[in-house]
């Protein structure tokens, strides 16, 4: 094309803009129209060609400001031109190696490029190859993107226009049915999208280090952590979205208009941002460098969980092994030494010990007890596993030994944080082993009214057969000490974690959790008198509620807050 710098009598070549796998691209000048444009020239190849076909007859279907124009296609023995508007900017891709734009910036685009596919799904055409390169920022004071490339669309109304299993978009982006060869249809575009927002927000590029094989599996089977992981500073609403857009079943994604409008309302409760000029960029990619990964953060994550179970369990052996006499005192501390070890190795190994550990003392104190113990603990166990959080079985096991160490208070706001709404779960076990611990050894003060106990009530159910037995005892226990129940409800509902009602800033849940106190506070003081007319000792009651009130500034400062509503 040096040669010919006039085209068709029309166009005047400028300048080479860049050539890449199929195709090479010009800026001319367009004489007659006055405009400048862009040609994509492509040598002549049957698949290659046939997607250059498929590109204009895509882009003729479509009229939208955020997607490129395509002006006319022409067509010659040895090759195919193109002939599209001319965008002067930069791709996403660059902007996002230069980190030139921010959190407001990429929202916006994400708005506009699902305006832009809502316009083309309606129209029965599929991008299916969102990535960063082929999306374009115009220059300018404002963001303005064009959705550009449309040489692998598939124009659903026209059968067998792609091979089966034929995976032509950019494999890092693709969703996961169309890295598996499947059909697919515009939910393709959405998880790409959200794919592309995602690198965005996060800085991190989901093909970068990585081989061909290793994007397949990756691709195909994704484990994308919730976007709140690594940003927890962006709004929780946001979060979900690009959760939603890359759910692995795609009838469980937005369409591309519904993401658009999350997007915009997300927006509103975007942080404010400070201006970052260019002599700060080199500070920023720095602290990009230094900022923890998501590969760290999955690490501490991982390592939190397993020091979580192990201290559990810990805690929990400890404080009724050597209680009960049934293991002889030579072979306990063993014992708990084994079972601790394997719960920080291997969480559902030793939670799964130690609840074993526990069941040969409930059958011989009674029949009844070892079955009203085994069912629970097994069911606990088996929903825990399902949910993959078997590394906080042995939480409320674990709550008599913190009452004796006085931060049994501060259990509630860690499970809330721990088991998000699984947490109500842990709070009424946690309640429940409370009142049948008191009800066993015989407590001379109750937790945390500061009554005096009911003693060892629960004794006259020794050798009970039955579990009915054993539960009708319970039962008398909590009707003649009302206030235990009470506990136990209360136990339940500020195990939740309330805090992240609020929001999902930092800022909104430092507030939240002084909601949570105020009100864990009036609940555990004023409802035994208002209710029960149960008097409470303010005194040590005041003693234990401080390490409550850390342990829930410190889990509204470090954790992100997931969706209250998700199990």
């Amino acid at each position: 094309m040096a040669e010919a710098p006039l085209l068709y009598d029309r166009y005047q070549i400028v300048r080479k803009l860049g050539s890449g796998a199929f195709a090479t691209v010009y800026l001319a000048d367009d004489l007659k129209m006055g405009r400048p444009v862009a040609i994509k020239v492509v040598e002549q190849t049957a698949d290659v060609d046939d997607r250059v076909v498929r590109e204009a007859q895509a882009a003729a279907k479509l009229n939208h400001h955020h997607i490129l124009t395509v002006h006319e296609m022409v067509r010659e023995p040895e090759r195919t031109l193109l002939f599209t508007e001319y965008i002067q900017g930069k791709t996403l891709r660059q902007h996002y190696r230069e980190l030139t734009v921010g959190d407001l910036d990429i929202l916006e685009a994400g708005v506009q490029l699902c305006r832009a596919l809502e316009h083309a799904h309606k129209r029965g055409v599929v991008h299916r190859d969102i990535k960063p390169e082929n999306i374009m920022l115009v220059d300018g004071d404002s963001i303005d993107v064009r959705l550009m490339d449309f040489g692998v669309v598939q124009l659903e109304d026209r059968a067998g226009i792609t091979m089966d299993g034929d995976l032509v978009g950019t494999l890092a982006y693709m969703s996961p049915e169309q890295a598996e060869g499947r059909n697919v249809d515009s939910r393709s575009d959405v998880y790409s999208l959200a794919l592309t927002l995602y690198e965005g927000f996060t800085r991190r590029d989901p093909s970068k280090g990585k081989k061909l094989l290793e994007l397949m599996r990756d691709v195909s089977k994704p484990d994308i952590p919730p976007l709140m992981v690594n940003r927890p500073d962006l709004p929780l609403e946001l979060s979900d979205a690009l959760g939603r857009a890359m759910a692995r079943d795609h009838y469980a994604r937005p369409d591309a208009g519904t993401l658009g409008r999350i997007l915009a309302r997300a927006a509103k409760h975007m942080p404010e941002e400070e201006e970052v000029v260019p002599d700060e960029r080199l500070a920023t990619r720095v602290r990009e460098r230094l900022a923890p990964s998501s590969v760290d953060r999955d690490r501490l994550v991982y390592l939190g969980q397993h020091l979580a179970s192990a201290g559990f369990t810990l805690a929990t052996l400890l404080y009724v092994l050597p209680r009960v006499p049934f293991y002889p005192p030579g072979v306990i501390a063993p014992l708990v030494i084994v079972a601790t070890f394997l719960a920080l190795v291997w969480p559902f190994g030793g939670g799964t010990l130690a609840l074993i550990l526990l069941a040969p003392p409930f059958f011989a104190f009674g029949t009844g007890w070892g079955i009203a113990y085994v069912v629970p603990a097994a069911v606990t166990m088996g929903l825990l596993r399902w949910r993959r959080r078997e590394w906080a079985a042995l939480l409320p096991g674990a709550m008599p030994f913190a009452i004796a160490g006085g931060v049994g208070l501060a259990m509630l706001p860690l499970a809330g944080a721990l088991l998000r709404r699984w947490g109500a779960l842990a709070g009424f076990l946690s309640g429940l082993v409370l009142a049948v611990t008191g009800g066993l050894v015989g407590w001379t003060t109750l937790p945390y009214t500061f009554n005096p106990g009911p003693g060892a009530t629960l004794l006259a159910a020794e050798h009970a057969k039955s579990p009915w037995t054993v539960l009708l005892e319970v039962a008398r226990l909590l009707d003649s000490r009302p206030e235990i129940a009470l506990q136990i409800l209360l136990y339940s509902l500020f195990s939740l974690p309330l805090y992240a009602l609020t929001g999902a800033s930092r800022e909104r849940r430092m507030w939240g959790a002084t909601v949570y106190l105020v009100v864990l506070l009036l609940a555990f003081v004023l409802l035994p008198i208002l209710a029960l007319g149960a008097p409470v000792q303010l005194g040590p009651f005041l003693v234990a509620y401080g390490p409550c009130a850390i342990i829930a500034y410190l889990v509204a400062f470090l954790i992100p807050s997931e969706r209250v509503g998700t199990l």
